[in-house]
């Protein structure tokens, strides 16, 4: 298979570490991406990016083989006909992953090493779900979604931050929300899934990208429209598409709904190609969430701090926000 489209570059204005935890080669040509930036907790999923951004050693590229050391085993081979690979760690303690570019003869183009530390999972987070568990009500909801918010998102969402100057936390706990609930809506293996026909639609059958197009992705359930009306172009420039509201009323709003999907699918390829990967990515897709939010704040409710939007009006302005995150952005009936 080689390097797949979706492999082959990193989205417009981003760097690799915009990505994830990420290691470039000396020369450029490629990168490696970490979903989860270390420390990473042990026996959690995690998945890890090859990004081949040079074209000769693309074109040159059929295979890739990853050399995993734990501390305490023997080296793990695993040959893949794709730049990814998602690894269980099993030991706490230090993990090297190696990855070998090989050409149809088998032998190295090119090689990139990323070493990570392998710890136990959050403390805190487990005595939550223990004492939860010991008690009548919701309790901590879903144990699977907390420890993947907490071991693997927390730094991630944690760092946001609103352009506007205003003191950060109740931006965070916002956003912090919306992730959550996003993790809740699937399961990590269905966004997986999800993530993996997406790029299948990219590289190999574009005509359904419009209809695949039509969920959130990732971890914050962030939908490629939204994306694509809020992330610039280009260093400065306007966003891929301009501002497009739907139609509050069901009827009509799925119509027009269509029609944004359509406008999304008619971008061209390398558009496309990064709306999926900032949205492919937890680091990316969180930090998108919240531009988003930020967005919706600033054109709904201007001049409300992040503050009013979470307590002001008896928590119209969050609900509102949920929906034109959820649902549009909407054309408000009357409005």
């Amino acid at each position: 298979m080689g390097v797949r489209k979706t492999e082959s570059r990193i989205p417009a204005n981003y760097q690799p570490s915009d990505l994830g935890e990420a290691v470039v080669a000396s020369d450029g040509r490629c990168a490696l991406v970490s979903f989860t930036t270390a420390p990473i907790a042990v026996e959690r999923n995690n998945t890890y990016v090859l990004f081949v951004t040079d074209s000769a050693l693309a074109g040159a590229v059929e295979s890739f083989e990853w050399t995993v050391i734990e501390n305490v085993r023997d080296p793990v081979v695993i040959k893949t006909r794709r730049g990814t690979l998602t690894y269980f760690p099993e030991f706490v303690g230090r993990l090297s992953i190696d990855v070998a570019l090989l050409d149809g003869g088998g032998s190295a183009q090119a090689t990139l090493s990323l070493a990570q530390d392998v710890v136990n999972p959050s403390a805190d987070a487990e005595a939550l779900i223990d004492s939860a568990s010991n008690a009548p009500g919701a309790g901590a909801g879903n144990p699977e979604v907390l420890r993947e918010i907490v071991n693997e998102h927390a730094r991630y969402y944690q760092a946001v931050a609103p352009r506007a100057p205003e003191a950060p936390d109740a931006f965070r706990r916002l956003t912090f929300g919306f992730v959550w609930d996003g993790a809740q809506r699937r399961t990590q293996q269905a966004r997986s899934w999800q993530i993996e026909m997406l790029a299948t639609a990219l590289n190999e059958q574009p005509a359904d990208f419009a209809s695949l197009a039509a969920d959130g992705v990732g971890v914050s359930d962030l939908r490629l429209g939204l994306i694509a009306m809020t992330l610039p172009a280009s260093a400065g420039g306007a966003p891929h598409l301009p501002w497009t509201e739907l139609p509050e009323p069901i009827s009509p709003r799925a119509f027009a709904d269509e029609q944004l999907r359509m406008a999304v699918s008619a971008l061209g390829e390398p558009a496309r190609i990064d709306l999926f990967n900032v949205a492919r990515f937890p680091k990316s897709n969180i930090d998108q969430c919240a531009r988003v939010l930020e967005e919706l704040r600033d054109r709904y409710f201007p001049g409300a701090s992040f503050e009013d939007v979470l307590t002001g009006m008896s928590g119209t302005r969050a609900h509102w926000i949920t929906r034109h995150y959820r649902e549009g952005p909407l054309k408000r009936t009357g409005a």
